[in-house]
């Protein structure tokens, strides 16, 4: 399995992290970051400016340069960044209808300022994000034509096979922000958000809702034998029961479904964290990362080190839960375990920084 890319050497050398050029005067082109030349996006193209601003734009690092470009208007009082691409002759805003798997994991460009600092590199992909809301603002419905496709599959789920099926349907409203996926790693940039894989919009995998129903059960000190039932097993010992027997291993009984945004609620924000002591913990030996606790020459914590922005996206708003399964006892079961997983211990990264915690409440069957 490949490992993580390393952003000095992604690209031929163009990659965020490679040496950057001083930035170009106004109105002036400069050259390609990392060599000029017609070669994964050629020239840089010409600055724009007026009314007492200056712009600049950088081609997207990689063959996506040829199509796909930033663009920095810098005032006096801000900067304002937009994504462009290429039309036949003409550069257009990219759209909110742009899939942001692509937007996000797929591309990179030079700090707005030409500098060395790499947390830059964010910058034009969060605000498309935030401004964009990773797609959902799409301007043709798409977000609530999927949700009604959604509907209509679970209203003829629970109208087949031989026996009476079961949806349990439920809002998850995030009291703050919420970060799931924090430890995603994708492409040169680690833009690390669960996004749904097919359009793209912020999401709670199902694998994420089962474990974090799991956690809740364990909080609320469930049998095992009920855990086991719901969840499907083997499973950890709770409390003093006996751990499952591998005549156990079986499926639960509840199926859960990827979370999608509702309507018109969830925000994108752009969020910041920045360690201090940097070099302490992440050591200079290239053994590992863990080197800065176990070789003598590795740096001392002190405050002479700089800090280290590291940008992340988050969510808040409302997302839709829909659990299926042929016993009803087993969904509020499990619907429980979500509320007490909730209030209690929080969904997705930096839970004790106050992330990911939320509210549940029913959606009436009725509404399918």
């Amino acid at each position: 399995m490949a490992g993580t890319p390393n952003p000095m050497q992604a690209f031929g050398g163009r990659g965020p992290r490679g040496p950057r050029p001083a930035p170009p005067a106004a109105g002036k082109p400069g050259p390609r970051p990392g060599g000029g030349g017609s070669g994964r996006g050629g020239k840089r193209p010409q600055g724009a400016g007026g009314s007492g601003a200056r712009g600049t734009a950088y081609p997207a690092n990689g063959p996506l340069g040829r199509v796909l470009r930033v663009e920095h208007k810098i005032s006096e009082t801000k900067t304002t960044t937009l994504l462009k691409h290429q039309i036949g002759e003409e550069w257009q805003d990219v759209s909110a209808q742009a899939n942001a798997l692509i937007v996000l994991r797929r591309l990179s460009f030079e700090p707005v300022d030409g500098g060395t600092n790499p947390w830059k590199n964010h910058v034009p992909l969060h605000e498309w994000a935030t401004r964009t809301g990773l797609g959902q603002d799409d301007g043709d419905g798409l977000l609530r034509r999927t949700l009604e496709r959604r509907r209509s599959f679970l209203r003829r789920w629970t109208k087949t096979g031989a026996e009476r099926r079961h949806v349990r349907r439920l809002r998850l409203t995030v009291e703050w922000r919420m970060v799931s996926g924090h430890g995603l790693q994708f492409g040169v940039l680690d833009n690390g958000l669960a996004l749904n894989g097919t359009y793209g919009w912020p999401t709670l995998p199902g694998s994420t809702l089962k474990g974090l129903a799991a956690a809740g059960a364990r909080s609320a000190g469930a049998e095992t034998a009920q855990v086991v039932r719901a969840l499907g097993g083997p499973r950890p010992r709770f409390g003093k029961d006996p751990r499952p027997t591998q005549e156990e291993h079986r499926s639960g009984s509840v199926r859960f479904l990827d979370a999608l945004p509702d309507v018109d609620t969830v925000k994108v924000h752009s969020d910041v964290i920045t360690p201090h002591q940097h070099p302490y913990y992440t050591g200079t030996d290239p053994q590992g990362p863990d080197a800065a606790r176990s070789d003598t020459n590795a740096p001392f914590p002190g405050e002479h080190h700089n800090p280290v922005p590291l940008p992340f996206l988050s969510i808040s708003g409302d997302l839709r839960v829909d659990l299926l399964g042929d016993d009803k006892g087993d969904l509020d079961l499990v619907a429980t375990w979500l509320g007490e997983a909730s209030e209690e211990l929080g969904a997705g990264g930096r839970t004790t920084a106050g992330y990911g915690y939320f509210e549940h409440t029913d959606v009436d069957e009725e509404d399918l």
